[in-house]
C-alpha cells in the first residue's frame, strides 16, 4: 500500500509540473510583445526627456569665455569652485565723449581703474578720445571697473561697472553701443553762497515732529523764526507690526518757490514755473508708503528773485533733515562755481 501511494504522489507531482510548465510557456509567449513594447514605450520616454522639443541651431563656441555669467545660480557655483573667479571676469569696455550739443570731443583724458588678481589687487591705464570722441579697452580681467574722463576747460565725468556679479547689475559691454561721457565746457562761475562749514557740505536741521515750522536762512547759516525757506515735519512714532509710521514733510517759499531738478550740469536756474509749497504725506499700511525723502530742487525767493538749488535729504523715523543749498546772491540764474 505504502508503495502504491508513493507511486501515485510521483505521478501527480509530475503532471502538475507539466501542467505548470505548459501555462508559464504560453503566458511568457502571450506577455513577450506586450513587454518588449513597454520596453520600447519607457525608451521613447527616456529620449524625449533628454532630446529638446524643437530643432534647434547650434551655436558656434566663442574664441573666449562669455563676458558675463549667465546667472546667480552660475556665478555661486563658480565662485565656490574658484573663490578667486569673480577677480577674473574679463573686461572689455566702449565709450564716446561728446558735449552738451552732442559733437564729439577729441583729446579726451580717460583713465581706467579695476579690481584684480595683480599683486597690488588693482590695476590702470590712460587712453585718450579720438576724433569721433570713441575710446575703448579690451582684453583684461577683473570684478568691476571705474572710468573717468576728463578735458581741460570742461567739467569731468566718471562711472562705475561690474563684470562679475550679477546681483550688482552686470555691465555688457556693446561695440555698437558706447556708454556716452558728456562734458560741459567751463563757463564763468559765479560767487555763490553754500551750505558748506568746515569738512560737511550741509547743515543738519531737526524740525520738531508736531509740525510746528522752522526757517533756514540762506546767507546766515541759521536756523530760527525767520529765513527764505521754510520747513515742516509730522514724524509718529514707527509700528513695529507694520514697520512703518504716518509722517509728512512739507517745504515752502513765502516769496517764490520750488521746481525739482535732475539736470546733469544743474548750472542755470529755470526763470519760471516755480511751486510755492511742496508736500509729502504718507499713511502707515500704504502700499505707497516710503520711507524717507531725498531729492533736488531749484529754488526761487526774494524781491528782487534770488535764484539757487538745494538738496533735502530726510527720513520717517528721526526728525532730522539734511540740507545742501548753492544760492547766487547777485540776482543771476547762474549757479556755475567759479
Amino acid at each position: 500500500m505504502k508503495k502504491r501511494h508513493s507511486l501515485l504522489l510521483a505521478f501527480l507531482f509530475v503532471v502538475a509540473f507539466l501542467v505548470w510548465l505548459f501555462t508559464y510557456r504560453s503566458q511568457n509567449k502571450i506577455m513577450q510583445p506586450e513587454l518588449d513594447a513597454l520596453l520600447a514605450t519607457n525608451s521613447q520616454s527616456q529620449s524625449r526627456k533628454t532630446a529638446p522639443k524643437f530643432p534647434y541651431k547650434q551655436l558656434a563656441v566663442p574664441d573666449s569665455e562669455p563676458a558675463n555669467p549667465d546667472s546667480l545660480q552660475e556665478f555661486y557655483a563658480k565662485t565656490k569652485a574658484d573663490p578667486q573667479y569673480e577677480w577674473k571676469r574679463p573686461i572689455n569696455f566702449y565709450g564716446r565723449v561728446v558735449d552738451v550739443n552732442t559733437a564729439a570731443v577729441s583729446d579726451a583724458s580717460i583713465h581706467f581703474t579695476w579690481n584684480d588678481t595683480s599683486e597690488k589687487g588693482t590695476s590702470d591705464v590712460d587712453t585718450t578720445s579720438d576724433s569721433n570722441g570713441s575710446f575703448s579697452l579690451t582684453n583684461r580681467r577683473g570684478k568691476a571697473m571705474t572710468v573717468s574722463v576728463s578735458k581741460a576747460g570742461y567739467y569731468g565725468r566718471s562711472g562705475s561697472y561690474e563684470f562679475a556679479d550679477p546681483s550688482k547689475g552686470l555691465f555688457i559691454p556693446d561695440p555698437n553701443s558706447p556708454v556716452i561721457f558728456h562734458l560741459r565746457k567751463k563757463g564763468v562761475g559765479a560767487d555763490l553762497i553754500i551750505s558748506q562749514s568746515g569738512m560737511s557740505t550741509f547743515i543738519r536741521i531737526a524740525p520738531p515732529t508736531n509740525g510746528t515750522p522752522v526757517f533756514v536762512d540762506f546767507f546766515n547759516q541759521k536756523i530760527g523764526d525767520i529765513g527764505q525757506l521754510k520747513m515742516e515735519g509730522w514724524k509718529e512714532r514707527k509700528n513695529f507690526k507694520t514697520a512703518q509710521n504716518n509722517w509728512g514733510f512739507r517745504l515752502t517759499v513765502p516769496d517764490g518757490g520750488l521746481i525739482e531738478q535732475s539736470d546733469e550740469f544743474p548750472f542755470e536756474a529755470p526763470e519760471i514755473g516755480y511751486q510755492s509749497t511742496l508736500e509729502w504725506h504718507f499713511k502707515d499700511g500704504d502700499a505707497a508708503w516710503q520711507g524717507g525723502i531725498k531729492d533736488k530742487f531749484y529754488i526761487k525767493f526774494g524781491n528782487p528773485a534770488r535764484y539757487g538749488k538745494i538738496t533735502v535729504d530726510t527720513s520717517a523715523f528721526t526728525p532730522t533733515v539734511y540740507l545742501e543749498y548753492v544760492i547766487n546772491p547777485d540776482g543771476y540764474r547762474n549757479l556755475e562755481p567759479k
